[in-house]
């Protein structure tokens, strides 16, 4: 038993070094190494660690660093990059490498340039009169440009997890063919989600057809802006996009259709479920650090072994690290969603026991899951917030309350909504009551977060 917690340390430790070496190399934290060293040295000696591992650990911290380096260098030494041009027209020439973004008056196009010069360029273009769709080769004649740098935030840092290096606006499109092969799998996929937004835009009115498909497919186009900032006050932000908190949802639907089976046979179906979902809405980096992280949180809550969550949480974030560095220090998706599921694995028996000892866990009512809403929310946030309010200047104070009060609804509305979806396939005018009764529910939330944005001081601004 000892054996397995000192490797279990190690493990973590060696793991955490990597990620510590990609951070201390992308913040130039430079001569305060020496500082940061010795405080290493001290935990070292406290924790009581085998000496003979420091040498690996340092060398781990290393590849943490070289990792970022070289992502570095790859990505801006590319070709493109040189091409930029704040005022003259260029033309070049790329294939659509992922799904459309469209939004309400716009679409943004991820196209991987291969022609004259090579790189990806995030490229705005008009919603009227084209289509366009994956695999799509497109010539376009206007000004390339690097991604633009504010007091308070870098767009190019933002777009660099992405792997994108540059920006287009408005060019003139000349569309060429398309290049999707047929054993790719993504045209299909693309082709399916496209189909799904479109049909749940023939069921729903704005803003509950944004809405839907956000709880569905994580799409948030043509959610009106008043809305959205409901949702950022009140905490909810979360259900919009696909999230661990969604994986979630679906993982807790499928052990309650299973739960008289085992707990083991509830994992493997669920794990399934998700991959097809993963599939369904594309695949994207986003969605399947979702799918990790939710996974992982609910295997924590099911078996209750922390220490192999701990495990699978950080060899998942060093994976996740080394593939694509700039998740790191760049992505607060990541930053949040790693966070969150700490929370929930490690603080959710702290935050039953605070309650409990301030006396308020026995007046929060088990019914519709609200006690293990609330529990679960604080415990998420304990790790959360810290990010929250360095990256965004703002903390939701209302977020419990406004959690616990939309989370009995949530469900009902994905699962009407989903229900609507299919059985329009077969009958629509049936597939259309359903969807009525689904725009309820999905009223509801939004009211929901609007009321809660609209109590005073449910926000905590910082200047």
């Amino acid at each position: 038993m000892k054996k397995d917690f000192i490797y279990h340390r190690e493990l973590v430790v060696g793991i955490l070094a990597v990620c510590l070496g990609v951070w201390w190399r992308a913040n130039g934290l430079g001569l305060s190494f020496i500082f940061g060293w010795f405080l290493f040295l001290f935990l070292w000696n406290w924790l009581a660690m085998p000496w003979k591992f420091g040498g690996a650990v340092f060398l781990l911290f290393l590849l943490g660093i070289s990792r970022y380096g070289f992502g570095l260098v790859d990505f801006e030494g590319r070709s493109l990059i040189d091409f930029h041009d704040e005022v003259n027209r260029q033309v070049v020439e790329g294939v659509v490498s992922d799904y459309p973004d469209v939004r309400a008056d716009q679409i943004k196009l991820t196209l991987q340039v291969d022609h004259p010069v090579e790189g990806v360029a995030l490229v705005t273009v008009s919603r009227y009169p084209g289509r366009y769709v994956y695999g799509d080769r497109l010539k376009l004649h206007g000004v390339l440009k690097e991604p633009h740098e504010f007091d308070d935030f870098s767009y190019k840092n933002y777009l660099r997890r992405y792997g994108v290096d540059s920006v287009m606006y408005r060019p003139y499109v000349e569309r060429l063919g398309n290049e999707a092969r047929w054993w790719d799998w993504r045209r299909p996929v693309f082709d399916l989600k496209a189909e799904v937004e479109d049909r749940i835009n023939r069921l729903f009115v704005e803003p509950h057809a944004s809405f839907a498909a956000g709880l569905l497919l994580g799409s948030r186009r043509g959610i009106p802006e008043k809305v959205m900032e409901d949702f950022n006050t009140s905490g909810l932000t979360h259900i919009i996009a696909i999230s661990g908190y969604n994986i979630t949802l679906i993982i807790v639907f499928v052990g309650g259709v299973l739960r008289r089976f085992s707990n083991r046979v509830q994992i493997v179906v669920s794990t399934g479920v998700i991959l097809i979902f993963v599939i369904l809405v594309g695949g994207t980096a986003a969605v399947i650090r979702a799918a990790i992280m939710g996974v992982l949180g609910l295997w924590a809550v099911w078996f209750g072994r922390t220490a192999e969550v701990t495990r699978m949480l950080a060899i998942t974030a060093a994976g996740m690290v080394l593939w694509n560095p700039f998740i790191l220090t760049d992505d607060v998706g990541f930053q949040l969603s790693f966070a969150a599921t700490c929370g929930l694995v490690y603080m959710t028996p702290w935050v039953e026991r605070g309650l409990q000892k301030v006396r308020l866990y026995s007046y929060i009512p088990e019914s519709f899951s609200i006690r293990e809403a609330f529990v679960t929310t604080l415990a998420a946030q304990t790790f959360a917030v810290p990010i929250i309010v360095a990256q965004f200047g703002r903390l939701s104070l209302i977020a419990p309350l406004a959690n616990v009060a939309a989370v009995s609804f949530i469900p009902v509305a994905m699962l009407l909504s989903f229900a609507a979806l299919l059985i329009s396939y077969l009958w629509w005018q049936g597939g259309l009551f359903v969807a009525y009764l689904g725009w309820f529910f999905l009223e509801l939330i939004i009211w929901i977060a609007r009321i809660c944005a609209e109590v005073p001081g449910a926000e905590f601004v910082l200047l």
